[in-house]
């Protein structure tokens, strides 16, 4: 994918149990916005929620994690999420990425953990560096606001050309 012109916005999406986590930022590093939203599949109000971010924030990059990906670990459920808010962007005419964890740790922090990106994300963004949980112990399940560092992770990966693939 080539390089996105500056004061481009993407829009990066995380699916969570509850719901999905999000971050919007413009280009080259400006954080607009970010956070975690409630939202029961099964109701519908998960597409309705991405719909009103794609409406509110109008991206010129949509980007959602590759669950083609080698030792991606996502659920039915989740890689069914992922392709309805694929299609849900592109009937909107969003051009979407799709990035792969492994991307995102190789683009952040090459040979080291997730927790590793999080934290250089926290540092690019210090906005964020409260939000950035504690390391957790290898029994511990993860903290929630967690989703909100892996989305950004997809933004930045997608931007920087990390391997991910794109769609318009």
């Amino acid at each position: 994918m080539p390089p996105l012109p500056e004061n481009s916005t993407i829009l990066a999406i995380d699916p969570t149990s509850k719901g999905f986590a999000f971050a919007v930022f413009e280009t080259p590093e400006h954080l607009i916005d970010w956070g975690l939203r409630i939202a029961p599949a099964k109701s519908g109000a998960l597409l309705k929620k991405v719909g009103g971010l794609l409406a509110h924030h109008q991206p010129d990059l949509f980007v959602l994690e590759d669950t083609h990906a080698p030792r991606s670990l996502r659920r039915t459920r989740a890689r069914r999420e992922i392709r309805s808010m694929e299609r849900l962007a592109l009937k909107r005419g969003v051009t979407v990425a799709r990035v792969s964890r492994l991307a995102v740790i190789d683009t952040l922090a090459p040979g080291k953990t997730k927790y590793e990106a999080a934290a250089k994300l926290a540092e690019i963004f210090p906005v964020l560096a409260k939000r950035l949980p504690r390391k957790r112990k290898i029994w511990e399940t993860e903290v929630e606001r967690m989703s909100i560092f892996d989305a950004l992770g997809f933004a930045v990966t997608a931007r920087d050309g990390g391997s991910g693939k794109s769609r318009r």
